[in-house]
């Protein structure tokens, strides 16, 4: 897969409120981490969302600052709860040759047995924590569900991830699974009310049940 590129410019104003003004200009203040001291850095806001929703945080992106191009991932970011633009950006960058530990998407494939007799398909955890070579690193994992019955479970261990890339979550951990529907019985307060009323009259009253 083709690596994309970010042009990046060393960010040196640490005064007070000199974040804003960048978001202000249209640019999103971020740090490098990784194999040498921390790098703060700008990025073009427009060029980044336009990368953003090609890749995943699992892809290598080329951070070139000041034309020293830097392979990193996107280990963190900070999101508008109202707009949805990006605030701020961690990237880490990595050390070819050297192995990393990163998270991967899990996607699923296939409609479970299970759902078509009327179970629940749940995917309570859709990432995976994995340790690899950065060449290694897969855009996502894919499970194959069409087989779950309910009752059935896929967890972390069941799965053979690519060539070169050991999973590090818990093995225990569940990706998927197809629950039992269910199904609350209601009483009625109109057939509580009849049933009481049935069995008051099969009570007889005190003079009635006395012989002449």
């Amino acid at each position: 897969m083709e690596q994309k590129t970010l042009t990046a410019t060393a960010r040196t104003e640490r005064k007070k409120g000199a974040a804003g003004r960048l978001r202000r200009s249209g640019k999103i203040p971020c740090v490098v981490y990784g194999r040498e001291e921390p790098v703060s850095i700008t990025i073009d806001a427009h060029e980044f969302g336009r990368t953003f929703k090609t890749i995943s945080e699992s892809q290598i992106v080329n951070v070139n600052i000041d034309g020293n191009g830097r392979e990193c991932l996107i280990k963190d970011y900070d999101q508008d709860i109202l707009t949805g633009s990006v605030k701020h950006v961690d990237f880490y960058e990595i050390e070819r040759g050297k192995l990393l530990r990163t998270n991967v998407h899990v996607e699923t494939e296939g409609s479970p047995r299970g759902v078509r007799e009327g179970g629940v398909l749940e995917t309570p955890t859709r990432e995976l924590e994995i340790e690899c070579m950065p060449a290694d690193i897969p855009d996502h994992i894919t499970i194959d569900i069409s087989l779950l019955e309910i009752g059935d479970a896929i967890h972390a261990g069941d799965i053979t991830p690519p060539e070169g890339v050991q999973i590090i979550s818990n093995l225990e951990q569940v990706l998927a699974m197809v629950t039992q529907q269910r199904v609350e019985e209601e009483v009625s307060e109109e057939g509580e009310g009849e049933a009481g009323a049935e069995g008051a009259a099969s009570v007889p009253e005190s003079g009635d049940s006395e012989s002449e």
